[in-house]
């Protein structure tokens, strides 16, 4: 994993024309080290959003890190989460997929 992690800290972020049909607007699609990252702008009442995902292994919390901070506009002064919602509504469509919401900054958080 070292020489996989080494490799990602020297790749940039490849942008790619985004043609999923059922995205909202302005999703924005990059690629970097084995990684698919979508990033989507604020829609109706709900922040940022980021899907990370790869086809053979669970993104490294450092490149789910990564993309969070470097891909989203003025991340350093957003909260942002990975939620689980009631077991019953679970839906598991891609293997290797991280869902991060942004979270409203009047909602308190414990650090």
């Amino acid at each position: 994993m070292a020489n996989e992690n080494t490799k990602y800290m020297n790749e940039k972020y490849k942008e790619q024309e985004c043609t999923i049909p059922f995205l909202q607007p302005g999703t924005r699609k990059f690629q970097r080290g084995g990684c698919t990252i979508l990033v989507s702008p604020p829609f109706q009442n709900s922040g940022w959003h980021m899907s990370i995902s790869t086809s053979y292994r669970d993104p490294s919390w450092q490149e789910i890190r990564d993309a969070w901070y470097d891909l989203v506009p003025e991340a350093a002064s957003r909260n942002a989460a990975m939620f689980f919602p009631p077991k019953d509504e679970y839906v598991n469509v891609q293997k290797y997929c991280f869902h991060i919401h942004e979270v409203p900054l009047d909602i308190k958080m414990s650090f």
